[in-house]
């Protein structure tokens, strides 16, 4: 793999990162390369930037920067020469620091090694951070689906509310028809009543007149039977004497006066009768009273305890409103620590970046 790789390929990757304006790095030539070892790509990197360096100052140098670009061609090819020449001096010094420079290579090792554990903790911190991320997403994805399942939750119980309120001013309406109903069949019944019961007074008064009469009549023939009792009586005891063949005669009248008092007695006894007849009558048309009211009665408990299923209805609905609003509450605490989260650090450059 090292000997595959040549200056010209580094100083052409180079060159390319240079034209973008970015610092050509070893981690961004090996990533555009994808071969080589770190030494060698080490070593062209730092080759390339000191001919970059060279080619700086010599453009950069008062008398040379005025130069044709052909003369500076020229010009640097003679100070490659002279390096060359003096490469060969050099090369006492290069032993003298070549013990140095492995040291210092030692030390990079242990430094680029030591970057190394470092970026594989951060990587591994950094993926931590995404598992958990994930999770809290996860978290908030079922949250958002259980914030959905409580709002259509909510649309059922509003469009069971309608339809219970719906219901409600139904049975509300039917109520008021049966009210109304029940007021119309109670002032009929009250009128029937009052009509039935007016007519039993009037019977009854009549009834009651009838009697009196009856018995008025009676007490009036029962005193003229005693007036003519005591007159044939009397009569008897004067003409007792002279009279004895008419006494058989007068106690059949007598027997016969009896008689009718007999049947006027029975006829106020039937009298009587019809009277408590229609007091039973009067006493059943109350009772009938008392049911009516009765019925009513249960009508208006009737009426409460529909009153009391609505207001327990809005109870439900207030008690599922509020927990929707707990929800949401708990959703946008969640969507609040999301936001929080610290982002993960980018990754820290290594050693071989920074040269």
């Amino acid at each position: 793999m090292a000997s595959a790789v040549s200056y010209e390929m580094i100083e052409a990757i180079c060159n390319d990162l240079a034209a973008t304006g970015e610092n050509p790095t070893y981690l961004k030539v090996h990533e555009r390369l994808g071969k080589g070892a770190t030494r060698i790509v080490s070593a062209y990197i730092r080759e390339w930037r000191e001919h970059q360096a060279q080619a700086s100052a010599l453009s950069r140098h008062p008398f040379f920067g005025s130069w044709p670009e052909s003369l500076q061609l020229k010009a640097k090819s003679l100070f490659d020469a002279l390096l060359a020449l003096s490469a060969e001096g050099a090369a006492e010094a290069e032993q003298t620091l070549k013990a140095e420079f492995d040291k210092q290579a030692e030390e990079l090792r242990q430094a680029t090694d030591q970057a190394r554990r470092e970026s594989a903790d951060a990587q591994d911190s950094l993926r931590n951070e995404r598992a958990e991320t994930a999770r809290l997403q996860t978290e908030l994805d079922s949250l958002k689906e259980a914030e959905l399942a409580r709002e259509a939750m909510i649309a059922d119980l509003l469009a069971q509310r309608e339809q219970h309120v719906a219901t409600i001013a139904e049975n509300q309406r039917q109520l008021e028809n049966l009210r109304d109903e029940h007021r119309v069949h109670v002032m009929e019944l009250n009128v029937q009543a009052a009509t039935e019961r007016s007519r039993l007074i009037d019977e009854l008064r009549i009834e009651r007149e009838r009697a009196a009469g009856e018995r008025e009549h009676l007490m009036r023939q029962t005193d003229q039977l005693r007036q003519d009792h005591a007159a044939a009586v009397q009569e008897w005891r004067q003409r007792a004497a002279a009279l004895e063949s008419g006494l058989v005669a007068q106690r059949k009248k007598t027997d016969e006066a009896e008689e009718r008092a007999a049947a006027q007695t029975s006829h106020a006894r039937e009298l009587t009768t019809i009277v408590h007849a229609r007091d039973g009558d009067i006493a059943a048309l109350k009772a009938d009273i008392a049911t009516v009211s009765r019925s009513l009665q249960e009508q208006a408990a009737m009426s409460s305890a529909q009153a009391a299923r609505i207001e327990m209805l809005e109870q439900q609905v207030a008690r599922e409103t509020t927990r929707a609003k707990d929800a949401e509450m708990r959703t946008q605490e969640l969507v609040t620590q999301l936001t929080s989260v610290p982002r993960p650090a980018p990754d820290k450059p290594g050693p071989a970046e920074t040269q």
